[in-house]
């Protein structure tokens, strides 16, 4: 089925503490794009292609039913304009969470539909062509639903797809990953129930070839090692006090792991915290803190290590919460917009001229709805 051109579009100014008009465009080194309408909707990943930004995400996106919308592909150039959109679906609920370039041109989308596949929800993969038309597609999965997490592509060019699947006897939530070929066969599938609620939330390709994966068991981190085969190698579950919740993964300086999520906090108002976890090269913690405002909820998103070794945390919380890190993942500072409603940063993108990328959401109506964003800090907009 081929993309469709979605109706909605424009350009939003002034949001974040430092940022340049969006028209007439400038050689500006900060910016905002919002995507904003009747469909409202969501960003969740970008690449970088020659001089153009391609992101990807949900025309409507929705934490509650009724789930709908399509997946949303965008094309802007360096400085946010918008230069074509395209939206692709079924008569279902498709969105996007992932996109990387494919080794032979054009790019993969990752994501969820259930207008496709074997039953309820599935993985989607979907492979495009530079003006965001459809090449081909497969779904993988079961009769029962599939969530997606991410998607990360491997070094002999297959792609390892993950997330989390329905138990069939228990219906509780197995931790689940498909490692496809460029062409989207199945190399292997992974797939381990525990009877726990279990969702494979980040994941991370050693030099040797083996995968790392953040997983989240119930109320507890845990990082899980498989071989190039799919095979496990070690598990390393942390039963810690209270409620942490491991959501992104990132190598250290010293070959161990930089994990983030957020930790609940009950004393006096409850809410939630940033919660950040060192972990040696084999899943032992060595050590683990927390940081945020105090009482208001915010949780670490997404975690890119930058090209100088420090750590930058897209978070979810009021005014889109960024937090640098040292090498070491202490906190350095944090920056937030210039406005008070609740944002969610996508994965972050490191830029050639030092900036950062995020692709984003704006909470209209908790839960409900959302606008898309398209954000450019540059080191000025990042706490040193």
């Amino acid at each position: 089925m081929n993309g469709r051109t979605s109706r909605w579009a424009m350009c939003a100014t002034g949001l974040l503490l430092v940022v340049a008009a969006c028209a007439p465009r400038v050689s500006a080194e900060s910016w905002t794009c919002s995507l904003a309408g009747p469909d409202r909707g969501a960003l969740m990943d970008a690449v970088i292609d020659a001089s153009t930004i391609l992101a990807v995400g949900a025309t409507r996106h929705r934490h509650m039913p009724p789930y709908q919308g399509d997946v949303l592909i965008v094309r802007t150039d360096a400085q946010g304009a918008v230069l074509w959109e395209r939206t692709w679906g079924g008569t279902g609920y498709e969105q996007a969470w992932s996109i990387a370039p494919a080794p032979a041109g054009g790019f993969f989308v990752f994501g969820e539909t259930d207008s496709y596949g074997a039953g309820d929800r599935d993985f989607l993969l979907l492979r495009i062509d530079g003006q965001g038309e459809e090449i081909w597609f497969q779904t993988y999965g079961t009769p029962l639903r599939e969530w997606p997490f991410g998607m990360l592509p491997l070094a002999n060019g297959d792609l390892l797809l993950y997330g989390r699947t329905e138990n069939e006897h228990t219906r509780t939530e197995d931790r689940y990953a498909v490692r496809v070929s460029a062409p989207g066969a199945v190399v292997w599938e992974y797939h381990a129930p525990s009877g726990h609620e279990e969702i494979i939330m980040d994941a991370r390709e050693t030099d040797a070839g083996d995968l790392v994966l953040c997983v989240s068991r119930n109320e507890d981190p845990m990082l899980v090692k498989l071989d190039a085969s799919g095979r496990a190698v070690w598990e390393k579950h942390h039963a810690l006090p209270g409620w942490q919740f491991g959501s992104s993964l990132a190598a250290t300086a010293d070959g161990g792991w930089l994990l983030a999520g957020f930790e609940m906090v009950t004393a006096d108002q409850p809410h939630a915290d940033v919660w950040l976890a060192h972990l040696t090269a084999v899943g032992n913690l060595v050590s683990e803190t927390s940081f945020g405002r105090p009482g208001e909820d915010d949780y670490a998103h997404s975690l890119l290590r930058l090209s100088d070794g420090t750590y930058l945390v897209g978070g979810l919380g009021r005014g889109l919460p960024l937090f640098r890190l040292g090498e070491d993942g202490t906190l350095l500072g944090e920056r937030r917009m210039a406005d008070d409603a609740i944002y969610v940063a996508g994965e972050l993108v490191e830029m050639e001229d030092g900036g950062i990328l995020i692709p984003a959401m704006k909470q209209l109506v908790p839960g409900r709805s959302y606008d898309a964003l398209l954000i450019k800090v540059d080191q000025e907009g990042i706490p040193e």
